[in-house]
């Protein structure tokens, strides 16, 4: 019979300072998680508004042409993406979308405020029964 040396197993007790710093971590997790479960979401429509807001800010043709329906997205153009990218880039970042008019607007056409490092944007944006863009718009907010 051969005997082996067997080490045993080393265990690390954590001390109760750090059994409470962990304990305080997963809790703030848990309500950090709780907070974005349910707190304040953007609706489909203020996402819309920020997705084709970003995308011409960035220039960005294509992006643009995806939101939009067969007719409009021939109209959108190199020239009025690059026009709005002028406009809107030197804004900064993108902070906050609000929409200002009801979710279930009858005939689908919603204004935002969207507001920016720099300054705010009151957009208006049209959709048709496909959630494609008809009709797009922006100018300066109203203060």
């Amino acid at each position: 019979m051969s005997v082996s040396n067997v080490t045993p197993r080393r265990t690390t007790a954590i001390n109760p300072r750090g059994r409470q710093l962990l304990i305080a971590a997963i809790a703030l997790l848990v309500i950090l998680g709780l907070i974005k479960m349910f707190g304040p979401h953007e609706n489909k429509y203020e996402t819309l508004a920020r997705d084709v807001t970003v995308a011409l800010q960035k220039n960005d043709v294509d992006a643009v042409k995806k939101y939009q329906n067969a007719e409009t997205a021939t109209m959108v153009t190199r020239g009025i993406v690059g026009r709005a990218a002028d406009r809107l880039a030197p804004l900064g970042n993108l902070k906050s979308v609000k929409e200002i008019t009801p979710s279930d607007a009858p005939d689908r056409t919603h204004e935002f405020n969207v507001a920016f490092d720099k300054g705010t944007v009151r957009e208006t944006i049209k959709v048709d029964p496909d959630f494609k863009i008809v009709h797009f718009a922006y100018a300066k907010a109203p203060q």
